[in-house]
Protein backbone atom coordinates (compact mmCIF):
# COMPACT_ATOMS: atom_id res chain seq x y z
CA UNK A 1 0.00 0.00 0.00
CA UNK A 2 0.53 3.26 -1.21
CA UNK A 3 1.79 5.83 2.22
CA UNK A 4 2.57 9.41 2.40
CA UNK A 5 2.86 11.71 5.62
CA UNK A 6 0.95 14.63 3.33
CA UNK A 7 -0.95 14.21 -0.46
CA UNK A 8 -1.39 17.61 -2.09
CA UNK A 9 -3.97 17.39 -4.79
CA UNK A 10 -2.86 20.32 -7.72
CA UNK A 11 0.23 22.14 -8.51
CA UNK A 12 -0.61 25.84 -8.46
CA UNK A 13 0.31 28.70 -5.74
CA UNK A 14 -1.75 26.71 -3.15
CA UNK A 15 -0.22 23.23 -3.69
CA UNK A 16 3.20 24.59 -4.17
CA UNK A 17 3.58 26.95 -1.09
CA UNK A 18 1.77 24.20 0.99
CA UNK A 19 4.94 22.00 0.44
CA UNK A 20 7.58 25.68 0.58
CA UNK A 21 5.67 26.62 3.66
CA UNK A 22 5.81 23.08 5.47
CA UNK A 23 9.58 22.60 4.24
CA UNK A 24 11.14 26.19 5.16
CA UNK A 25 9.66 25.30 8.95
CA UNK A 26 11.83 21.73 8.63
CA UNK A 27 9.42 19.49 7.92
CA UNK A 28 10.43 15.88 7.52
CA UNK A 29 7.03 14.94 5.83
CA UNK A 30 6.99 12.34 3.07
CA UNK A 31 5.12 14.06 0.38
CA UNK A 32 3.53 13.41 -2.79
CA UNK A 33 2.54 16.36 -5.12
CA UNK A 34 -0.11 15.18 -7.78
CA UNK A 35 -0.71 17.00 -10.62
CA UNK A 36 -2.65 16.89 -14.01
CA UNK A 37 -0.42 19.03 -16.09
CA UNK A 38 3.46 18.51 -17.07
CA UNK A 39 6.18 20.21 -14.70
CA UNK A 40 7.06 23.77 -15.99
CA UNK A 41 9.82 23.25 -18.35
CA UNK A 42 7.59 20.68 -20.51
CA UNK A 43 4.87 23.37 -20.49
CA UNK A 44 4.65 24.64 -24.18
CA UNK A 45 1.81 25.76 -26.21
CA UNK A 46 2.14 25.13 -30.09
CA UNK A 47 0.17 28.32 -31.16
CA UNK A 48 3.83 30.11 -31.25
CA UNK A 49 4.69 28.11 -34.12
CA UNK A 50 1.02 27.00 -35.86
CA UNK A 51 -0.29 30.77 -35.24
CA UNK A 52 -3.69 29.04 -33.64
CA UNK A 53 -4.92 27.31 -30.43
CA UNK A 54 -4.66 23.46 -31.33
CA UNK A 55 -6.90 22.53 -28.54
CA UNK A 56 -4.54 20.41 -26.75
CA UNK A 57 -5.98 17.09 -24.96
CA UNK A 58 -5.56 15.80 -22.35
CA UNK A 59 -4.92 19.42 -20.82
CA UNK A 60 -4.05 22.89 -22.24
CA UNK A 61 -0.36 23.75 -21.50
CA UNK A 62 -1.56 27.37 -20.58
CA UNK A 63 -3.80 26.29 -18.21
CA UNK A 64 -2.55 22.95 -16.20
CA UNK A 65 1.01 21.76 -15.08
CA UNK A 66 3.22 22.98 -12.25
CA UNK A 67 2.51 26.47 -10.86
CA UNK A 68 -0.89 26.55 -12.88
CA UNK A 69 -2.03 29.20 -14.91
CA UNK A 70 0.41 32.03 -13.44
CA UNK A 71 2.91 29.91 -15.29
CA UNK A 72 2.09 31.80 -18.78
CA UNK A 73 0.66 34.88 -17.01
CA UNK A 74 2.60 38.35 -17.18
CA UNK A 75 3.40 37.78 -13.70
CA UNK A 76 2.40 40.60 -11.81
CA UNK A 77 1.81 40.55 -7.78
CA UNK A 78 -0.02 42.75 -6.44
CA UNK A 79 1.40 43.94 -3.03
CA UNK A 80 -1.54 45.31 -1.51
CA UNK A 81 -4.38 44.21 0.46
CA UNK A 82 -6.89 46.39 -1.30
CA UNK A 83 -7.48 44.54 -4.78
CA UNK A 84 -7.73 41.01 -4.93
CA UNK A 85 -9.96 38.82 -3.80
CA UNK A 86 -11.89 38.42 -0.26
CA UNK A 87 -9.12 37.32 1.73
CA UNK A 88 -8.79 40.87 4.04
CA UNK A 89 -12.82 40.16 4.86
CA UNK A 90 -12.02 36.97 6.15
CA UNK A 91 -8.70 37.11 8.36
CA UNK A 92 -8.45 40.96 8.32
CA UNK A 93 -6.42 43.69 6.50
CA UNK A 94 -3.40 43.95 8.59
CA UNK A 95 -2.83 40.28 8.60
CA UNK A 96 -3.86 39.95 5.23
CA UNK A 97 -0.67 42.17 4.39
CA UNK A 98 1.47 40.20 6.42
CA UNK A 99 0.76 37.28 4.27
CA UNK A 100 1.45 39.42 1.50
CA UNK A 101 4.46 40.64 2.31
CA UNK A 102 5.77 37.46 3.79
CA UNK A 103 4.83 35.70 0.21
CA UNK A 104 6.80 38.65 -1.65
CA UNK A 105 9.59 37.49 0.37
CA UNK A 106 9.96 33.76 -0.87
CA UNK A 107 9.51 34.96 -4.52
CA UNK A 108 12.32 37.14 -3.83
CA UNK A 109 14.69 34.22 -2.74
CA UNK A 110 13.73 32.29 -5.93
CA UNK A 111 14.40 35.13 -8.10
CA UNK A 112 12.05 37.95 -8.42
CA UNK A 113 12.80 41.17 -9.34
CA UNK A 114 13.53 43.51 -6.54
CA UNK A 115 12.45 46.61 -8.73
CA UNK A 116 8.69 47.81 -8.09
CA UNK A 117 6.37 49.24 -10.20
CA UNK A 118 3.56 51.83 -8.79
CA UNK A 119 5.09 53.63 -5.97
CA UNK A 120 6.14 56.95 -7.79
CA UNK A 121 4.76 60.15 -6.35
CA UNK A 122 4.37 63.44 -7.56
CA UNK A 123 2.53 65.59 -9.79
CA UNK A 124 1.78 62.68 -13.11
CA UNK A 125 0.12 60.61 -10.01
CA UNK A 126 -1.86 64.01 -9.20
CA UNK A 127 -2.89 64.29 -12.45
CA UNK A 128 -3.85 60.80 -12.80
CA UNK A 129 -6.12 60.84 -10.32
CA UNK A 130 -7.52 63.54 -10.73
CA UNK A 131 -8.36 62.44 -13.65
CA UNK A 132 -9.81 59.56 -12.03
CA UNK A 133 -11.80 61.40 -9.74
CA UNK A 134 -13.69 63.94 -12.81
CA UNK A 135 -14.35 59.83 -14.11
CA UNK A 136 -15.65 58.73 -10.85
CA UNK A 137 -13.27 56.50 -10.53
CA UNK A 138 -11.00 55.69 -7.17
CA UNK A 139 -7.16 55.60 -7.64
CA UNK A 140 -5.54 52.70 -5.58
CA UNK A 141 -2.36 53.09 -4.36
CA UNK A 142 -1.03 49.75 -4.88
CA UNK A 143 2.85 48.36 -5.29
CA UNK A 144 2.92 46.13 -8.55
CA UNK A 145 5.94 43.69 -8.87
CA UNK A 146 6.07 42.39 -12.40
CA UNK A 147 8.20 39.31 -12.79
CA UNK A 148 7.32 38.87 -16.40
CA UNK A 149 6.06 35.77 -18.29
CA UNK A 150 9.01 34.14 -19.81
CA UNK A 151 11.12 35.35 -16.05
CA UNK A 152 7.89 33.65 -14.02
CA UNK A 153 8.81 30.59 -15.43
CA UNK A 154 12.47 30.26 -14.84
CA UNK A 155 11.29 31.40 -10.83
CA UNK A 156 8.73 28.40 -11.01
CA UNK A 157 11.24 26.17 -12.06
CA UNK A 158 13.75 26.94 -9.25
CA UNK A 159 10.56 25.97 -7.06
CA UNK A 160 10.19 22.93 -8.17
CA UNK A 161 13.81 22.09 -7.96
CA UNK A 162 13.45 23.46 -4.23
CA UNK A 163 10.72 20.65 -3.51
CA UNK A 164 12.58 17.92 -5.56
CA UNK A 165 15.65 18.60 -3.73
CA UNK A 166 13.84 18.89 -0.60
CA UNK A 167 12.48 15.35 -1.31
CA UNK A 168 8.96 16.22 -2.94
CA UNK A 169 7.54 13.60 -4.84
CA UNK A 170 5.93 14.73 -7.61
CA UNK A 171 3.57 13.02 -9.97
CA UNK A 172 2.65 14.98 -13.18
CA UNK A 173 0.34 13.69 -15.72
CA UNK A 174 -1.87 11.93 -12.99
CA UNK A 175 -5.75 12.59 -12.42
CA UNK A 176 -6.62 12.61 -9.08
CA UNK A 177 -10.56 10.61 -9.87
CA UNK A 178 -11.94 10.64 -6.18
CA UNK A 179 -10.67 10.73 -2.49
CA UNK A 180 -11.14 8.07 -0.20
CA UNK A 181 -13.15 8.25 2.27
CA UNK A 182 -13.17 5.88 5.62
CA UNK A 183 -16.07 7.20 8.37
CA UNK A 184 -16.42 10.25 6.77
CA UNK A 185 -12.65 10.70 7.02
CA UNK A 186 -10.46 11.37 3.74
CA UNK A 187 -8.13 8.58 3.82
CA UNK A 188 -6.20 9.16 0.35
CA UNK A 189 -6.91 9.25 -3.14
CA UNK A 190 -7.70 7.08 -6.37
CA UNK A 191 -4.85 8.50 -9.14
CA UNK A 192 -4.95 7.44 -12.83
CA UNK A 193 -1.88 7.55 -14.82
CA UNK A 194 -2.96 7.91 -19.08
CA UNK A 195 -5.29 5.24 -19.55
CA UNK A 196 -3.77 2.86 -16.76
CA UNK A 197 -5.85 1.69 -14.11
CA UNK A 198 -6.42 3.95 -10.93
CA UNK A 199 -4.87 2.94 -8.35
CA UNK A 200 -4.97 4.02 -4.49
CA UNK A 201 -2.50 6.45 -2.83
CA UNK A 202 -3.37 6.77 1.19
CA UNK A 203 -2.00 9.69 3.47
CA UNK A 204 -2.64 11.38 6.79
CA UNK A 205 -3.54 13.87 5.32
CA UNK A 206 -4.92 15.25 1.94
CA UNK A 207 -4.68 18.99 0.82
CA UNK A 208 -6.69 19.54 -2.26
CA UNK A 209 -5.64 22.53 -4.38
CA UNK A 210 -7.04 22.18 -7.44
CA UNK A 211 -7.82 25.86 -8.31
CA UNK A 212 -10.04 27.42 -10.82
CA UNK A 213 -9.36 24.48 -14.08
CA UNK A 214 -10.65 21.71 -11.01
CA UNK A 215 -13.03 23.42 -9.56
CA UNK A 216 -15.89 21.87 -11.34
CA UNK A 217 -14.11 18.15 -10.28
CA UNK A 218 -13.99 19.66 -6.85
CA UNK A 219 -17.81 20.79 -6.70
CA UNK A 220 -18.88 17.56 -8.00
CA UNK A 221 -16.47 15.32 -5.88
CA UNK A 222 -18.04 17.21 -2.65
CA UNK A 223 -21.42 16.55 -4.01
CA UNK A 224 -20.96 12.80 -4.49
CA UNK A 225 -19.78 12.75 -1.40
CA UNK A 226 -22.11 15.24 0.47
CA UNK A 227 -19.14 17.08 1.52
CA UNK A 228 -20.64 21.12 2.50
CA UNK A 229 -18.81 23.30 0.15
CA UNK A 230 -19.86 27.08 -0.79
CA UNK A 231 -18.69 28.52 -4.13
CA UNK A 232 -16.68 31.90 -3.57
CA UNK A 233 -16.82 34.82 -5.49
CA UNK A 234 -15.83 35.06 -8.91
CA UNK A 235 -15.13 38.07 -11.09
CA UNK A 236 -16.28 38.87 -14.58
CA UNK A 237 -13.30 39.63 -16.61
CA UNK A 238 -13.87 41.76 -20.10
CA UNK A 239 -10.23 42.19 -21.82
CA UNK A 240 -9.80 45.65 -23.73
CA UNK A 241 -7.47 46.12 -26.43
CA UNK A 242 -6.80 49.58 -27.39
CA UNK A 243 -3.42 51.38 -28.78
CA UNK A 244 -0.29 51.46 -26.08
CA UNK A 245 -0.09 55.61 -26.44
CA UNK A 246 -4.01 55.74 -24.98
CA UNK A 247 -2.60 53.90 -21.78
CA UNK A 248 1.04 55.07 -22.17
CA UNK A 249 1.43 57.78 -20.02
CA UNK A 250 -0.74 55.62 -16.89
CA UNK A 251 1.60 53.07 -17.88
CA UNK A 252 5.00 54.75 -17.30
CA UNK A 253 3.71 56.26 -13.70
CA UNK A 254 2.07 52.84 -12.43
CA UNK A 255 2.66 50.28 -14.71
CA UNK A 256 -0.95 48.78 -13.36
CA UNK A 257 -2.81 51.14 -12.75
CA UNK A 258 -5.61 49.84 -9.88
CA UNK A 259 -8.91 52.47 -10.59
CA UNK A 260 -12.02 50.87 -9.05
CA UNK A 261 -15.65 52.12 -9.72
CA UNK A 262 -19.59 51.86 -9.02
CA UNK A 263 -21.18 52.92 -12.62
CA UNK A 264 -24.53 53.99 -12.75
CA UNK A 265 -27.78 52.35 -12.79
CA UNK A 266 -26.59 49.35 -10.69
CA UNK A 267 -23.39 50.55 -9.28
CA UNK A 268 -22.66 46.97 -8.45
CA UNK A 269 -18.09 47.26 -7.77
CA UNK A 270 -16.21 47.27 -10.92
CA UNK A 271 -12.04 47.59 -11.53
CA UNK A 272 -9.60 47.52 -13.98
CA UNK A 273 -7.04 44.65 -13.42
CA UNK A 274 -4.34 42.28 -15.22
CA UNK A 275 -3.19 45.51 -17.86
CA UNK A 276 -0.20 44.23 -19.64
CA UNK A 277 1.71 47.05 -21.27
CA UNK A 278 2.98 45.99 -24.89
CA UNK A 279 1.84 42.95 -23.95
CA UNK A 280 -0.45 40.06 -26.53
CA UNK A 281 -3.51 38.09 -26.13
CA UNK A 282 -3.76 34.57 -25.08
CA UNK A 283 -6.65 32.06 -25.25
CA UNK A 284 -7.10 29.13 -22.42
CA UNK A 285 -9.12 26.27 -22.74
CA UNK A 286 -11.29 25.25 -20.47
CA UNK A 287 -13.81 21.76 -19.94
CA UNK A 288 -17.18 21.91 -22.15
CA UNK A 289 -15.29 23.80 -24.98
CA UNK A 290 -14.79 26.68 -22.89
CA UNK A 291 -12.23 29.44 -23.90
CA UNK A 292 -11.44 32.30 -22.50
CA UNK A 293 -8.78 35.14 -22.66
CA UNK A 294 -5.66 36.21 -20.82
CA UNK A 295 -2.73 38.76 -21.09
CA UNK A 296 0.94 37.58 -21.36
CA UNK A 297 3.31 40.33 -20.52
CA UNK A 298 7.13 39.95 -20.93
CA UNK A 299 10.07 41.42 -19.16
CA UNK A 300 12.24 41.73 -21.98
CA UNK A 301 9.71 41.61 -25.45
CA UNK A 302 7.32 44.26 -26.51
CA UNK A 303 4.97 44.54 -29.12
CA UNK A 304 6.33 47.17 -31.62
CA UNK A 305 4.42 49.41 -34.65
CA UNK A 306 4.88 47.59 -38.14
CA UNK A 307 6.07 51.23 -39.74
CA UNK A 308 9.54 50.23 -41.17
CA UNK A 309 8.61 46.71 -42.62
CA UNK A 310 7.48 46.12 -46.68
CA UNK A 311 3.65 45.70 -45.74
CA UNK A 312 0.64 47.85 -46.31
CA UNK A 313 1.34 51.26 -44.02
CA UNK A 314 -2.91 50.36 -42.38
CA UNK A 315 -1.60 47.06 -41.20
CA UNK A 316 1.08 49.37 -38.80
CA UNK A 317 -1.68 51.19 -37.80
CA UNK A 318 -3.63 47.94 -36.64
CA UNK A 319 -1.31 45.60 -35.15
CA UNK A 320 1.66 44.93 -33.18
CA UNK A 321 4.12 42.12 -33.43
CA UNK A 322 5.58 40.16 -30.60
CA UNK A 323 9.69 40.67 -31.41
CA UNK A 324 12.68 41.64 -29.48
CA UNK A 325 12.97 44.93 -31.52
CA UNK A 326 15.79 43.78 -33.81
CA UNK A 327 14.41 41.80 -37.37
CA UNK A 328 10.85 40.69 -37.62
CA UNK A 329 10.66 37.46 -39.05
CA UNK A 330 8.41 36.63 -42.58
CA UNK A 331 6.78 34.17 -40.49
CA UNK A 332 5.43 36.34 -38.01
CA UNK A 333 3.81 38.83 -40.26
CA UNK A 334 2.50 35.63 -42.16
CA UNK A 335 1.19 34.83 -38.77
CA UNK A 336 -0.54 38.89 -38.33
CA UNK A 337 -1.96 38.44 -42.22
CA UNK A 338 -3.67 35.26 -41.25
CA UNK A 339 -5.00 37.42 -38.46
CA UNK A 340 -6.31 40.21 -40.08
CA UNK A 341 -8.21 38.33 -42.91
CA UNK A 342 -9.58 36.04 -39.95
CA UNK A 343 -10.64 39.70 -38.38
CA UNK A 344 -12.13 40.61 -41.85
CA UNK A 345 -14.36 38.01 -42.19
Amino acid sequence: MEKYDLIIVGAGPAGIFTAVELLRHGSKKKMLLVEKGKPVEKRHCPKAEVGHCVNCRPTCAITTGFSGAGAFSDGKLSLSYEVGGDLPSLIGEEFAQELIDYTDKIYLEFGADPHVEGIYTGEDIKEIRKNAIHAGLKLVDCPIRHLGTEKAQQLYLAIQNYLADNGVEMLFSTECENIILENEECKGVLLRQGEGEPRAVYGDTVVIGTGRRGADWLEKICAEHHIAHKPGTVDIGVRVECRNEVMEKVNKVLYESKLIGYPKPWKNKVRTFCQNPGGFVAQENYDNDLAVVNGHSFKEKKRIFLKQQKIPESWGQMVHLPVRLKRIKMETILEVRRDLEEKSK
